[in-house]
């Protein structure tokens, strides 16, 4: 799932959802859904104007649709009004810049011809003027179900083009009017998509429903191979296709949402094969006309008069969506299971005959058509991925990349479920298994070798890695874990054997403890030992009262630290590129608290997106390390560290600079436990949390950081959690306006509207002065992009409680730059700068937290917080 979604979807738990009995029909894994908010801004009484960002990666599309109903509460505000409901119809238009690709604002606004309802079970057609209302003093809940305008299907408004995607929110309550009413959409049905490899070209693709193609030979090339029959026999043939019947007639197409219960409704075949049926429009039909409600019609009804799903082409691809549950009477709401004998014909073009075989009947015309089984799909390690079936999920979106590719037909999944990744990913399918045993060694020895060949030539000796791709990166977390290497011992260095490549000389590995057919020690070639599992690289030793500098091959016998212990040097470990892990489950970086990173790691403003990290930690153990200028952003639960500890008296904990950390988190997302001097600079989260910024600290420096996250505990920190054992005084206490400087602490906010009555610090209220600029804010004070400054004639101390929080005094962002660009210009800013800058969003309404993006900021004197009356 992409990141931007999650801003979004956070903004949801701004305020309280209010369910009746009609929502618990809503299963388990509607609840659970990918969601989107929608930001309603209004005044008392006037009608809405709906806002929402628009996004690259397609947060909504441009003519998408919703259904937002309305309810008042009754006089004494304790239940809804249900014979009140009233609801409309809007849709998402966008406004571009002339001439430019730039959104300037995308509002949902009420879509002129469909329907409105001004009294429940009455209906009108509404004008492009029509829209809600909401009267003074009012106490209201909205929801709403929508449809999906991916590549301008509705527009089309034809069989062949229908994509029933259908999203549903929760009722969301409000008790007055306010500027944000998010509503967070959820997709509810499952979808089954096929993408094209590079070089191919769909026509078409269905579920097998003919015995004969159960009987055919899987993942045949042609239609000539495919009449070549396997091993089975008719009647296994029949067998398997009845198992596959069994689910299919169950299956039904989705035909909109019930405005009652909120499920989905399919519709008959008569409906969906009519002449003038209009796909359009389908809300204005009823069950009169062919809808059908679950549990309305029986499992032989299901089967026989109620259209199933189809493949239809969509944005370059072929999706087939299903309702994710049994419509029938009989088994209402029961879950569907594909069986894995499931098999599905593919037709392909070969668009430029560059992958395909020369052989007779390769016409790269439509007559070649393809069969593949759910049990041909594999993992990277050979493995069937639905070894059991394939369970038809709301909201889950299985997708799977088919083409020839080398000269052979390949059927490969997207690793991740997510509806938006894929809809909205340029790859299209990029993210295809690979097995994490295949590592690359070629970063890690290239470094030692140039720094080696520069301390020989009288240089100092500091090699600095470089990481590329996922492969680079899991050899990485496995050469610091001591996981890289399959053998670590058993080999003694024999005598040189010549020199290799670079000029350093190899040697004959003997065994400790094989022998050869004379009964000697066996010995071993680098190249061979290799092959059984060791892993070698060029050991730098420094001149010694007993010898000069030299290098000799040496093979990995541990985890590997990334520090010189002769030199004290800690090794710079750069990141080169952005890196998508596509949800693979990684292990952290230092697992062992005995052999924690003691490198440099150094973002470079690149991101790690989708990262699932085992224990919730990126790096879990760090001791004198340093980790700036990266960006993070996953739907799993990550933090960036657990834990960080000194060395001794002249070491330090952990130095962390400009992180952003776009996704949920377990406890704490930058750091649970910083022991010995840290710092934590440029941070910032955006996501759900159960802890502070920082868990705990013995001795911090915190300058322009921002948390905002939802489930930080009432009365806790959301900053700083607690003084860490070993701290010697409370070094975050607030200063005093005779004594007010530049300290440790100083212009960091987070958000009390997302965590509520939190403090900055543990549970200790806030006391700070104002220019130290520790701010618990409201959202929109946090997002804001212009300063808000009193006067110098005014005077702060008598503004009241309320006029302080909104009379904000500097944006966010420009206090938190200056906060950046102070400690760049210190001692230990030069050493281990943040080269990572805040910015406030330029599109529109965009109602984002401030961003963080390459480039350090410059010191800007006009913002230094220390001069500012508020």
């Amino acid at each position: 799932m992409k990141i931007n979604h999650i801003i979004y979807l956070l903004a949801a738990f701004l305020v309280a959802a209010c369910a009746d009995d009609d929502e618990q029909l809503l299963t388990e894994q509607q609840q659970s859904m990918i969601g989107h908010a929608v930001n309603f801004s209004t005044s008392m009484a006037d009608p809405f104007v709906t806002r929402t960002t628009y996004r690259h990666d397609g947060s909504f599309n441009e003519g998408d649709q919703m259904r937002i109903f309305r309810q008042y509460a009754d006089a004494t505000g304790s239940s809804f009004l249900s014979d009140g409901e009233i609801f409309r119809t809007y849709y998402q238009k966008v406004n571009y810049a002339a001439g430019t690709s730039v959104s300037l604002d995308a509002d949902w606004l009420p879509m002129a011809g469909k329907l409105k309802s001004d009294a429940l079970g009455s209906t009108a057609v509404q004008s492009a003027g029509d829209s809600l209302t909401w009267e003074n003093g009012k106490i209201v809940r909205f929801r709403a179900w929508g449809r999906s305008n991916l590549a301008g299907a509705l527009n089309a408004g034809t069989k062949g083009s229908y994509y029933p995607d259908y999203t549903i929110s929760d009722w969301v309550t409000v008790s007055g009017p306010t500027k944000s009413i998010p509503l967070t959409m959820r997709h509810v049905t499952c979808r089954i998509g096929l993408t094209c490899k590079a070089g191919n070209e769909f026509g078409s693709a269905t579920i097998c429903t003919d015995w004969q193609d159960y009987k055919r030979q899987d993942n045949a090339d042609t239609q000539a191979h495919d009449e070549a029959e396997s091993s089975k026999t008719d009647e296994q043939a029949q067998a398997e296709l009845a198992q596959v019947m069994a689910v299919y007639n169950k299956m039904c197409m989705p035909a909109g949402v019930d405005d009652q219960t909120f499920l989905l409704t399919t519709m008959t075949q008569a409906l969906y094969n009519g002449t003038t049926t209009d796909f359009k429009n389908l809300e204005k039909y009823t069950e009169a006309d062919g809808i059908v409600k679950i549990g309305t019609k029986s499992a032989e009804a299901i089967a026989d008069e109620v259209q199933h799903p189809v493949f239809n082409g969509n944005d370059g691809r072929l999706y087939m969506m299903s309702i994710p549950m049994d419509m029938s009477s009989t088994n209402a709401g029961q879950e569907l299971v594909l069986p894995a004998c499931t098999r599905f014909k593919v037709w392909l073009y070969d668009v430029n005959d560059g992958d395909r075989p020369t052989t007779t009947g390769h016409t790269g015309s439509e007559s070649n058509y393809h069969i593949f089984a759910l049990s041909d799909i594999k993992n990277s390690k050979g493995e069937a991925i639905f070894a059991n079936g394939l369970t038809l999920k709301a909201g889950y979106s299985y997708l799977f990349s088919v083409g020839y590719h080398y000269d052979k037909l390949t059927i490969t999944p997207a690793d991740a479920f997510s509806w938006d990744e894929q809809d909205l990913g340029t790859d299209q399918a990029a993210n295809e298994a690979v097995a994490q045993d295949n590592l690359d060694f070629s970063w890690w020895t290239s470094a030692y070798v140039k720094a080696a060949k520069e301390a020989l030539s009288g240089g100092d000796f500091l090699p600095e890695f470089s990481i590329a791709n996922q492969t680079q990166f899991i050899t990485f977390i496995r050469l610091v874990n001591g996981t890289a290497a399959r053998k670590m011992t058993g080999l003694t260095r024999g005598e040189v054997r010549g020199t290799d490549a670079d000029g350093f000389d190899t040697y004959w590995w003997i065994s400790d403890s094989e022998t050869d057919e004379n009964g000697q020690p066996k010995q071993y070639t680098k190249e061979e030992a290799e092959a059984e599992g060791y892993v070698f690289y060029p050991h730098f030793y420094p001149t010694v009262s007993t010898q000069v500098a030299h290098v000799i091959e040496d093979y990995v016998k541990g985890p590997m630290d990334f520090y010189d212990t002769d030199f004290g040097n800690r090794y710079k470990v750069n990141l080169t590129q952005d890196l998508d892990f596509f949800d693979w489950l990684l292990p952290s970086i230092g697992e062992d608290s005995q052999k924690p990173f003691r490198g440099n790691f150094l973002g470079h403003g690149h991101t790690l997106s989708n990262l699932y990290m085992q224990h919730g930690y990126l790096f879990d153990h760090v001791m004198d390390g340093a980790i700036s200028n990266l960006k993070i952003e996953s739907t799993h639960a990550t933090s960036l560290l657990n834990s960080a500890v000194a060395s001794g008296t002249t070491g330090w904990g952990c130095y962390i600079a400009g992180i952003s950390m776009l996704c949920p988190s377990m406890g704490n997302a930058i750091a649970t436990s910083l022991s010995g001097a840290s710092s934590v600079v440029g941070c910032i989260h955006v996501g759900n949390a159960s802890g502070a910024l920082v868990g705990s600290a013995s001795d911090l420096t915190m300058l322009g950081c921002m948390e905002a996250a939802a489930g930080i505990p009432s009365g806790t920190g959301a900053l700083l959690g607690s003084y860490g054992a070993g701290a010697k005084s409370n070094f975050f206490a607030p200063q005093s306006k005779s004594n007010l400087t530049w300290g440790t602490f100083m212009c960091n906010y987070y958000d009390t509207e997302k965590s509520p009555n939190t403090n900055a610090v543990g549970s200790t209220a806030d006391a700070y002065m104002p220019q130290q600029y520790i701010r618990g804010g409201k959202s929109h004070i946090l997002k804001a992009k212009n300063d808000y400054l009193l006067g110098s004639s005014e005077d702060y101390s008598k503004l009241n409680a309320n006029m302080k929080l909104e009379i904000y005094g500097l944006a966010p962002w420009k206090a938190m730059n200056y906060a950046i660009a102070k400690y760049n210009a210190s001692k230990l800013g030069k050493d281990y700068p943040c080269q990572m800058q805040y910015k406030a969003s330029e599109v529109g309404y965009a109602h984002l937290y401030p961003l963080l993006i390459n480039g350090a900021p410059a010191m800007d004197g006009s913002a230094n917080p220390l001069v500012q009356n508020n």
